[in-house]
């Protein structure tokens, strides 16, 4: 009887830890309002470090992320090669996840306090009904940063697995850090590497 109540306290642990690695998954399910505050707890933090910087292109810290070329919520087309100069926050999100939802506002406030000192944020949606259903829920939500209509292959080059996937940027255009995930604990983090990010000027040629 121990044994078998010591197996299903086991298997307990493990779906439990599953679900709190976990952002949002990659079909367009609403997650469960139970399963929200956890799944917004998650957090995935990869920080940049001199010596163990990668190169080349990626989404890892260090690397150039990969080129795009989307449309925006007018149908103009936008590049990330558009924003050169500044600091970057590239969220790759959907309007169905609650951790996205979460991170928005957030995402909405920070932009608002740089933008005039050279923060960029660009939200790249990732529904499967494109403009027709982010243009309502940017509208609802205020939100004044730029949106872009993703597709399948920036989800391929940017290894989308959970949503919300953000990534910054410096001013060279290299990513500084990705984060996956959103929780209310990463906001001063992310403040404060962005106010470190605006105050290093551009290096590269």
């Amino acid at each position: 009887m121990m044994k078998t109540l010591k197996v299903a306290a086991l298997l307990v642990s493990v779906a439990l830890l599953s679900v709190g690695f976990a952002g949002c998954g990659g079909s367009e399910e609403e997650t469960p309002a139970g399963e929200a505050a956890e799944i917004t707890e998650s957090t995935e933090t990869t920080e940049a470090e001199p010596v163990q910087q990668a190169s080349g292109v990626g989404i890892e810290p260090g690397q150039t992320p990969p080129a795009f070329v989307l449309s925006d919520l007018f149908g103009n087309d936008v590049s990330l090669d558009d924003f050169k100069g500044k600091v970057v926050i590239l969220d790759l999100w959907a309007t169905w996840c609650p951790p996205c939802k979460k991170e928005i506002p957030f995402l909405v406030s920070l932009y608002e306090e740089y933008k005039d000192q050279g923060l960029a944020v660009i939200g790249v949606g990732l529904d499967q009904g494109g403009a027709s259903v982010l243009a309502p829920f940017v509208e609802a939500n205020n939100v004044t940063y730029t949106i872009l209509v993703g597709n399948q292959t920036i989800g391929r080059n940017y290894r989308v697995s959970s949503i919300p996937m953000t990534l910054t940027i410096d001013r060279d255009g290299r990513v500084a850090a990705r984060d996956v995930g959103f929780g209310p604990s990463m906001e001063g983090e992310m403040r404060a590497r962005v106010v470190e990010l605006l105050a290093r000027p551009a290096t590269a040629a």
